[in-house]
């Protein structure tokens, strides 16, 4: 396991001095080219495809940047090859300017490498961009942490199942905590069930925004009970915990209205856009005998569209 950890953490560092490598070479590419026009001179059909090179090289790396800017790590040896891709770029502008009188006119076997050479500067560029993309697409975003402290109450509640006769009980209540990621509470609830989940509204991009490092957007709007079998989910009170609009989704209540026309828009037209809505996993509140648990669970939000939660901390009954 540590063998297979170094080789994926050695295949994540050259990944990342790949995407310096090719990022600085797109642009000494372009400003390379743009720096011919003025320093060597030529025909109008040699200006105009050096100018039409410029455009290009400048256009693959912005958008090449916009795939890999959030995989972009800068390091010692990324800024050393930069550093050595720009003093290459100067020494080769340097050389063309002072061989100006002799126009360099490069023969097949030259052309040949320069093809080969640009063939393998975009194929590694793709190889970067499925990882870069493979990476976005199945990366999980933490929005909240659920806080189940361990404590318990009793709540009177009246109720009635469906088809069954007003009930009036007092019902076991758990202690469960909504806190931020920097662990400001947002939440304090007392709740009877067996379980608790957190519903909200998420906005599914296009898989290319997506993978661009464009993340989906979200909303969470509140949290309700559950219980741990039909019987008991048909035969217990049910209720909703009301947070407070957490996301980038959220708007003012006045703002709402125009919110809700701008997403029905974006769903109708060409835009592969969709608001669906999404509940996270169940959080058990009792173990299997009943015990109230004591654990901090992390809600995070998939590409996907869908939530999750995952459960980081302690677990157990409280002492």
């Amino acid at each position: 396991m540590d063998l297979v950890a170094r080789g994926l953490g050695l295949i994540a560092y050259v990944h990342e001095l790949l995407v310096a490598f090719l990022l600085t070479a797109f642009v000494c590419l372009a400003a390379r080219s743009f720096a011919l026009l003025a320093l060597v001179p030529g025909g109008r059909l040699v200006l105009a495809k050096r100018f039409l090179a410029g455009v290009a090289w400048l256009a693959l790396g912005t958008l090449y940047g916009l795939f890999v800017l959030q995989a972009l790590v800068v390091g010692p040896l990324a800024i050393a090859i930069a550093v050595a891709l720009v003093l290459a770029t100067v020494a080769n502008l340097h050389w063309r300017h002072h061989r100006r009188e002799q126009p360099c006119r490069p023969g097949l076997v030259d052309a040949l490498a320069q093809a080969v050479a640009v063939l393998a500067l975009l194929l590694i560029a793709a190889i970067t961009l499925m990882r870069v993309g493979f990476l976005a697409l199945t990366e999980d975003r933490p929005v909240l942490v659920v806080e189940l402290t361990g404590e318990t109450g009793t709540l009177p509640v009246r109720w009635a199942a469906p088809d069954q006769p007003l009930r009036e009980e007092r019902l076991v209540t758990h202690h469960v905590v909504f806190r931020t990621l920097d662990g400001l509470a947002v939440s304090d609830a007392w709740v009877y069930g067996d379980q608790v989940a957190v519903k909200g509204q998420v906005l599914r991009l296009p898989p290319l925004l997506n993978a661009a490092g464009v993340p989906n957007l979200f909303e969470l709007a509140f949290a309700h009970n559950g219980w741990a079998s039909a019987e008991r989910h048909n035969a217990m009170p049910h209720v909703a915990l009301k947070l407070p609009r957490i996301g980038p989704l959220a708007v003012h209540p006045w703002l709402r209205g125009l919110q809700q026309w701008v997403l029905a828009r974006l769903e109708g037209g060409a835009c592969s856009v969709r608001a669906v809505s999404t509940e996270s996993t169940w959080f058990a509140l009792v173990d299997a005998a009943g015990k109230p648990l004591q654990r901090r669970y992390t809600l995070v939000v998939t590409p996907g569209g869908l939530t999750t939660g995952e459960r980081n901390g302690a677990s157990g009954a409280p002492d």
